[in-house]
This record gives C-alpha cells, sequence and structure tokens, in this order.
C-alpha cells in the first residue's frame, strides 16, 4: 500500500486481514428525489418500480426503489474510503436485495473482509469484501461480494486480527435474505404485458443511452462517489472521466430489463467490466437467456448472460445480426480472452463490449404458460 499507517475508517491499507470490518462515513435518509433522480437517467420499465397501483397490487404501501439503485449506494458507500488507494475493481457476485427500501428510510453501509492475497506476479493484492447495507431497523436491504486490486502486501497470509470485534458483526452473521419471500401472499399478479422467454434466445435489445455529462455528474455527487475521475474535468478532462461500474451495470440492465416484461427482482450472480465508458458513449445490449424455469404457480426465474456494449450498433444482414454466440455462453471470460475473441470472429466488436454479467430475473410467469402448462 502507498502509507505504511494510512487508515480508513478501521481498515488499516498496509495490513487488511479477513474478518476486518469497516463502516462507511455515510448515513442518508433516502427521499423521493433519489427515485425522481434516478428514473430520469435509467429507463426503467418494470411496473412495480413505475405504477402505484401495481405495486401496491404486489403486496407495496409504496413504489419500491429499484434495486440497481440499492446496489449503487452499497457500492459508493463502502468505496468512499477505499476509492483513492483502489486500482481498480475485479467484479461483483451474488449482488441481492434483502429488503424493500422505502421514502424517509435511513442507510448505512458495512463491509468485511473475507479474502487478502497476492496474484501469483506478486505485483498487485486481490482483496474480497462483502458489502452490505443496513436500515434503521437494523435490517439488512442489500448485500454483494466485490473483488479488488490494492497495490502488493508484504505476507499477506501472515495478517492477524488486531482490533477488538465490531459491534457490527451481528450484521454479517445475518443469513441473506431472500426479497422474493415477500411474493408468497401475493395470490395473484396483475395484469400486464407479458412475453414468454426461451431457453437460446437472443436479443439485440432496441434501447440504447447514453449518460450525459450532467447526467454523470448529478448521480455520482448524490452516491458520494469520491474519486475525482468520476467528476474532475479539470484533472482529467471530458475524455478522461469514467462513470462508475455501478451506474454502467444499472443502464445496462435497465435497457435490456425493456425487452424482459415485468422484472420484479434481479440477483446479479456475476459482474465484471471490461472497459471504461465516458459520459456521452452510447450504450448498448445484448443477451442470452440461459435458463428459464418456474417457481412455483405465479413466479419464474429467468437466467441470462448480458454484454453491455459502447458506440456499437448492430448491423443486419439478410442471415440477420452476426455475433459470436461464445460470447454469450454463461462462462465469465477475461478481457483478454474477449478480445481475442473478437479479434478472430468480430473485429467490429474490439473494445466495444464493457461489461459482462450473468442475472437471475424473477417475474410473473406468462399467463399463456401458465394455461398450456395446466392443460397438459
Amino acid at each position: 500500500m502507498t502509507h505504511a499507517n494510512d487508515s480508513i475508517g478501521g481498515f488499516l491499507l498496509n495490513r487488511p486481514f479477513a474478518g476486518q470490518i469497516i463502516e462507511s462515513p455515510h448515513e442518508i435518509t433516502v427521499e423521493d428525489y433519489w427515485r425522481t433522480r434516478w428514473s430520469s437517467i435509467f429507463p426503467i420499465s418494470q411496473r412495480v418500480h413505475t405504477s402505484l397501483e401495481y405495486a401496491r397490487s404486489c403486496g407495496f404501501s409504496e413504489i419500491p426503489f429499484p434495486s440497481d439503485l440499492l446496489l449503487n449506494m452499497t457500492l459508493s458507500f463502502a468505496l468512499d474510503p477505499l476509492s483513492e488507494h483502489c486500482r481498480y475493481h475485479l467484479d461483483i457476485e451474488n449482488a441481492r436485495q434483502e429488503n424493500s427500501v422505502n421514502t424517509g428510510d435511513t442507510l448505512r453501509s458495512f463491509s468485511r473482509v473475507e479474502e487478502v492475497r497476492n496474484t501469483s506476479r506478486g505485483d498487485a493484492s486481490v482483496i474480497s469484501m462483502t458489502h452490505i447495507l443496513v436500515n434503521q431497523n437494523q435490517q439488512r436491504v442489500f448485500s454483494l461480494l466485490m473483488r479488488y486490486f490494492f497495490d502488493p502486501l508484504d505476507n499477506p497470509s501472515a495478517q492477524q486480527e488486531t482490533t477488538p470485534p465490531s459491534s457490527a458483526l451481528r450484521y454479517f452473521q445475518q443469513a441473506a435474505g431472500f426479497f422474493t419471500d415477500r411474493y408468497k401472499d401475493v395470490e395473484q399478479f396483475p395484469d400486464a404485458p407479458q412475453s414468454t422467454l426461451k431457453r437460446g434466445e437472443v436479443f439485440f435489445h432496441k434501447a440504447r443511452r447514453p449518460i450525459a455529462w450532467s447526467e454523470n455528474l448529478a448521480i455520482s455527487t448524490m452516491l458520494q462517489e469520491s474519486h475525482p475521475v468520476h467528476w474532475d474535468e479539470k484533472q482529467y478532462g471530458r475524455d478522461g472521466l469514467m462513470i462508475s461500474g455501478g451506474l454502467i451495470y444499472s443502464l445496462v440492465s435497465a435497457l435490456s430489463n425493456r425487452d424482459f416484461s415485468q422484472v420484479l427482482d434481479e440477483v446479479v450472480l456475476h459482474c465484471s467490466h471490461l472497459q471504461h465508458v465516458s459520459p456521452g458513449d452510447q450504450v448498448s445490449a445484448v443477451s442470452r437467456i440461459l435458463a428459464a424455469e418456474p417457481i412455483d404457480d405465479q413466479l419464474e426465474t429467468i437466467r441470462v448472460k448480458t454484454l453491455g456494449l459502447k458506440n456499437w450498433q448492430p448491423k443486419p444482414d439478410k442471415k440477420g445480426t452476426l455475433f459470436p454466440l461464445r460470447l454469450l455462453k454463461e462462462k465469465q471470460r477475461s478481457r483478454s480472452e474477449i478480445e481475442n475473441l473478437c479479434r478472430d470472429e468480430a473485429p467490429e466488436l474490439s473494445e466495444k463490449i464493457v461489461l459482462q454479467s450473468v442475472r437471475s430475473l424473477i417475474r410473473p410467469r406468462s399467463k399463456k404458460m401458465v394455461k398450456i402448462l395446466s392443460q397438459d
């Protein structure tokens, strides 16, 4: 690490150890303007997040805060003390909403170090952390695992706990909740346009959108993002600014979910960022359905691989749009693997793929499909 005695929120930059817990400095009460600002940038299409009547029919007292907003809050609040010391973020796993968040809730973030190791080359350290978001009732509302690159450490396996146990340990001892449990008491979901999704289907999502410079500045300020590469135009210039990975994930998710109809919840099984995105870059998405399985008579889970792309537009010919299907398999590939594959099969995609994710989407089952199955 850069400074031998640096300590940030209890996180010792030169002596991190597994089990170490860090509390974010932020405690924020979310008001309506959070939801309004979010929906003005990210094209939310799911009725549970756009219609009060639909939300009430699903058992909510108000339109709930979107899960991808909570993901960004969890990341941004946790990263604020660490972002300027971290080389870059590797990937996210098992990001899930555990409880609903309503207007007036007060949220805090805690992090626990899960693993510390140096790379095989010894030129960097990889630190895995669990981040959780907690409300004023001491309930976990969101959780995820994130891996980071830091400077190399001296003998990381020898690091041991030297601080008293944190009172926040109780939050990490709670079993992760399943947000979909709240739908068990819904007797029937409201009628809404719904499509049947089939394994192997590929979607070249038509929606495309940039995050403008002013939008990036406003949303990164609201989320307390502290690294100047996200907002300091004088230091980096407009072309050098980077939109945070969490925001790119949210945009890609919103663009793709327009074609998946009435998603109630999603779990990010894995997500990694591959290329930087600057304000003004046009973002689009391509998805492939990996599996579609019923949960019960009313709900189904859709596992989907989605790629986010920048400044790329499909060019269909008589055979349709050509795209390397290997990129749309469940396997998560490294940046170099993807670039090599693009070079060999689709050079126009080189440095255009900015994100890869595998998600589990929860949505009401198509009434047409339920009717067909009930007749079998």
